[in-house]
């Protein structure tokens, strides 16, 4: 029987490699946290040297950065931009459902990383300073964007009483908290909603205590 031909292993592209790195370090920080990974486990696991993994990205935290953070700003972004295109004259429903759904998927879709991000500030870790504050900066923009298109559908429809920005504010713990605090705010005994179920009954709470306001 011939032996099996051998030779060299295929150099790997450096897209290649940069890949396998973003997949090794979304699974681990996903895991573990951004503290518990080092960068020599994180290179161990996607078959690269320490200087391979130093060349691509400088540190772990651009790692990080590059493969959990940017994805999320992105999110961030296009979330953002939908409410540039949402009509003045649309339902107060329509408004409370995009609202509700926009914002749970980017959270639940994030939420390893958002807690990690509030970790690091509660810590006091300030080498996600810049992170942080950037993030930050692109959700406050989003939430001003729907407070603007809630405050002329409030205008077009003759809906008094609001206080926009507190408004705007309780919305958005009301979800945030949804998601982040799931395990803790489920009253004893009963079934943990689904995704469906909790979208369904936040975009019901907005929408009425939104739309249905007496003239203060």
């Amino acid at each position: 029987m011939t032996p099996a031909a051998t030779g060299p292993v295929p150099r790997r592209s450096s897209q290649a490699v940069r890949g396998e790195l973003f997949g090794v370090a979304r699974e681990l920080f996903a895991e573990r946290g951004y503290h518990a990974v080092t960068t020599k486990e994180l290179c161990q696991r996607a078959g690269v040297a320490e200087t391979t993994l130093f060349r691509h990205f400088g540190s772990k935290a651009e790692l990080f950065e590059a493969a959990i953070a940017e994805p999320f700003i992105e999110f961030i972004d296009g979330w953002v931009d939908s409410w540039a295109r949402f009509p003045p004259d649309a339902p107060v429903e329509e408004l409370a459902e995009q609202l509700v759904t926009g914002l749970y998927d980017l959270v639940s879709r994030n939420r390893e990383l958002i807690q990690q991000l509030l970790v690091a500030r509660f810590q006091k870790d300030t080498s996600f300073d810049p992170l942080i504050k950037e993030i930050t900066s692109r959700i406050a923009t989003g939430l001003r964007s729907v407070q603007d298109v809630g405050t002329t559908i409030a205008g077009v429809r003759g809906i008094k009483g609001l206080d926009p920005p507190a408004t705007m504010r309780a919305i958005a713990a009301m979800i945030f908290g949804s998601v982040l605090l799931d395990d803790w705010i489920a009253p004893a005994g009963t079934r943990k909603p689904g995704r469906d179920r909790l979208v369904r009954e936040l975009t019901a709470l907005t929408t009425h205590g939104f739309g249905h306001r007496a003239d203060l």
